[in-house]
């Protein structure tokens, strides 16, 4: 227990990364209580059932056999007005022998009164880390332990992984103890590491397409047709009736994102300015540049023509749809020739 470390009567944390606030709530349960103290100086309320005067008499409640008393109230933006109003009244004179502690999804009633409560505490947002942020975390996070991760394995993390941070943190641990002695860890010590957590999502289909690679692309296309299920991410999955117009449309979007990074890189662009002109991280355009190399623009324009070609013959009943979409496949990953010249 860390007695000397300063921190503040009361807090409110609220958002959506979740893991970002259990973190902060563990650090500071660890500084005002030891594990022996928690028995007889941790009290857990739910601002959705509890009433505001049962946390502030717990509050107020000297600690036993403990320097602080740790009260937590979930839920706090489910509180109702007069509950916070008088909650409140506590908070702007607590007691300095407690760390209360409120958390919830959203400020919610709280938000008019947050000038109020900083003059006595801290109000922290934690929104869901996304982008550069997201990436930043990841490379901090594998700091933390020691160890340096590049820009290129952070991104290919966040799209493997996706960006639930309780994945990212069990993906970086490992990653930490495969590695050995080396302090900087590249995209090239990573892929093989983490290749077994890696699902078949519909973007590894467009990416098998992308690299002509037809065992795979049917392997996967076989998949997603015979379970009706499409994964975006790892814990993103939805079932549907009939998935072979979303298949078919991420086809067609797979080739026209090829074709602009071929087009922008032609005209001089560097892959940061195609990066924020097309939205996306840079990851991914080095990804499609790459898959670039496979296509002439002649043979790229051909391919959206197909994808056309097939989404009418799905609509005219011209035939069984995934034998329609497996033969559209078979004919994207033939070798491209021209992409030679």
């Amino acid at each position: 227990m860390k007695t000397s470390t300063k921190f503040y009567p009361v807090y409110f944390l609220h958002g959506t990364e979740d893991y970002l606030i259990e973190e902060e709530i563990k650090k500071l349960m660890e500084q005002t209580l030891s594990s022996h103290g928690r028995g007889l100086n941790l009290h857990l309320f739910s601002g959705a059932e509890h009433e505001s005067q049962e946390i502030i008499q717990a509050s107020q409640t000297l600690p036993m056999f403990s320097p602080y008393r740790f009260v937590l109230v979930n839920e706090a933006d489910q509180m109702d007005e007069e509950d916070v109003e008088r909650l409140l009244r506590y908070i702007q004179r607590p007691s300095p022998s407690t760390c209360l502690v409120l958390r919830g999804q959203s400020s919610g009633p709280w938000k008019k009164h947050q000038a109020k409560f900083e003059k006595a505490g801290k109000v922290v947002e934690y929104p869901r880390l996304k982008g550069k942020a997201l990436v930043s975390w990841v490379k901090k996070r594998m700091e933390e332990k020691g160890k340096t991760l590049t820009e290129d394995g952070a991104n290919y993390l966040v799209e493997v992984v996706g960006d639930h941070l309780q994945d990212l943190d069990n993906t970086l641990e490992k990653i930490f103890l495969s590695v050995g002695e080396s302090q900087a860890i590249r995209l090239s010590d990573i892929e093989g590491i983490i290749s077994d957590i890696k699902v078949n999502t519909i973007f590894d289909l467009t990416d098998a397409i992308g690299q002509q690679n037809l065992e795979k692309a049917l392997g996967i296309l076989g998949k997603a047709l015979g379970t009706k299920v499409i994964p975006f991410k790892k814990e993103e999955t939805t079932k549907y009736d009939d998935p072979t117009p979303l298949l078919l449309s991420m086809i067609a979007r797979q080739y026209r994102l090829i074709w602009r990074v071929k087009e922008m890189a032609l005209h001089r662009k560097d892959g940061e300015e195609i990066a924020r002109s097309l939205r996306m991280s840079l990851w991914n355009v080095k990804k499609l540049a790459d898959q670039a190399k496979n296509f002439s623009e002649l043979s790229l324009k051909e391919g959206i023509l197909k994808c056309q070609k097939t989404d009418l013959a799905l609509k005219k009943g011209h035939g069984p749809k995934a034998l329609l979409l497996e033969k559209l496949v078979i004919d994207l990953c033939r070798p491209d020739r021209k992409a030679q010249r």
